[in-house]
């Protein structure tokens, strides 16, 4: 099987002054085009690492694909480098890229100057990737290593930029490598921790064929997605076992699995809700806005999202969304009474079908031995009824209040499963 490695270059990532999103988003493209990424690695901007790094990609994989540091500036050393490492003999100007600089300097009101000519300037033993986004072109080198044939792209850092590359590259490596295919599905659960689930899941998982592997990928937003994958295989086989595998996990979770592929639990509620006409408002303390913000993140949101409030302090609690006063004072505002009330409060001053609303305890102080850093209530309600629900988490401010948005989402979730008479 081919597989691929995937290089980033510049000392803002090692220093964790901007993220890494480049290689998450070219190892899904090579992904679907059936190669395996075999690792990533992110490198400074260091002359002797970068050779270093890069020949050793080279010798373990047939793909590597490099960006970042490929800019004007002194600390831009990429192109020295990769020419270096591939014994290019001279360089010479792009003339496309050339041209497609030009016209970058001229719409911005620039003068054309010679470091900005000299992104055109590429190695001889290279193929061109025009740039139409940006000034530094995507380079392919083909190498060989004695019978290995090696394919070394070089693409610009600037996301956008890359991105707009990647067809590019794709289409390379589609005509030129001998890839094989890649099958995955990906279930999505919630409401089991990665351990438990791993262990509920043991006995089966040992029962799969070879060639099926079994991955957990945890998120707190999302839940854990179950990925089944079948790599190098005829389509129609790994499909069945796949399938058979899929349909297996459905009847040993049930209803803790809510969705496939890119369901979140916010897409799948609002899909929930579209579907059958219904609106929801949203009262939220504790989780600060995130669950309207997940909501309203789906396009489409205004389809089924009527509004929401966020009531930190307890006394716009009482004044927006009409808590008793008393409620507070003899419950507190982490409680079941406090949630429900807050829950149908909004949902009169929204006339939404359903509300949720959450107040809890994110951290990392305002706990107490009855009401530990991680509390959070939670509420839901509808016409003809008011449900709630008491969870407590462990974990930073950041992850807790992720947690409790998340645990609102199913457990509106769960509930609209069964006022909706809707199935997976």
């Amino acid at each position: 099987m081919i597989q691929a490695s995937v290089c980033t270059i510049g000392d803002e990532i090692l220093i964790g002054q901007i993220v890494d999103t480049n290689s998450v988003y070219i190892s899904r493209e090579l992904n679907s085009l059936g190669v395996k990424v075999r690792d990533k690695i992110s490198i400074g901007d260091n002359y002797g690492d970068i050779s270093f790094y890069l020949n050793r990609a080279i010798e373990d994989s047939e793909i590597v694909i490099v960006t970042g540091g490929l800019g004007p500036t002194k600390d831009d050393i990429t192109k020295k480098a990769l020419a270096d490492l591939t014994g290019c003999k001279s360089f010479y100007y792009s003339d496309l890229q050339l041209d497609i600089i030009k016209d970058i300097c001229k719409r911005r009101g620039m003068e054309l100057s010679p470091l900005n000519r000299d992104q055109a300037l590429v190695p001889d033993n290279c193929t061109v990737l025009p740039n139409f986004k940006g000034t530094a072109p995507g380079m392919v080198f083909r190498l060989c290593k004695g019978k290995r044939k090696i394919w070394l792209f070089s693409l610009p850092g600037v996301p956008f930029e890359m991105e707009a590359l990647i067809p590019d590259v794709s289409e390379v490596i589609k005509n030129e490598c001998n890839i094989a295919d890649i099958y995955h599905k990906t279930l999505v659960t919630y409401g089991m921790p990665e351990s438990a689930l791993a262990k509920f899941l043991e006995e089966w998982e040992d029962s799969l064929p070879s060639e099926l592997k079994l991955a957990y990928l945890p998120n707190p937003l999302t839940g854990i997605r179950l990925r089944l994958s079948v790599y190098g295989e005829e389509a129609e086989y790994a499909n069945t076992i796949i399938d058979k595998a899929a349909s297996e996990l459905k009847d040993l979770l049930g209803n803790k699995i809510y969705g496939v592929e890119k369901d979140t639990l916010d897409s799948v509620v609002s899909e929930y809700l579209r579907r059958n006409n219904k609106s929801l408002s949203i009262a939220e303390s504790c989780t600060g806005g995130l669950i309207s913000s997940l909501i309203t993140s789906n396009a489409g949101a205004s389809d089924i999202y009527i509004g929401g409030i966020t009531t930190y302090d307890n006394l716009s609690k009482v004044s927006l969304l009409g808590v008793c006063k008393e409620t507070i004072e003899r419950y507190g505002a982490v409680s079941r009474e406090c949630a429900i009330e807050m829950a149908e409060g909004v949902r009169k001053l929204f006339n939404s079908d359903y509300s949720i609303a959450t107040t809890g305890i994110a951290g990392p102080s305002g706990g107490s031995e009855e009401k530990p850093v991680g509390t959070v209530w939670i509420a839901c309600v509808g016409d003809g009824f008011s449900d709630s629900q008491k969870s407590i988490f462990s974990g930073d401010r950041t992850r807790n209040i992720s947690r409790f948005a998340a645990e609102a989402l199913n457990f509106l979730r769960l509930r609209l499963e069964t006022e909706l008479n809707h199935t997976l």
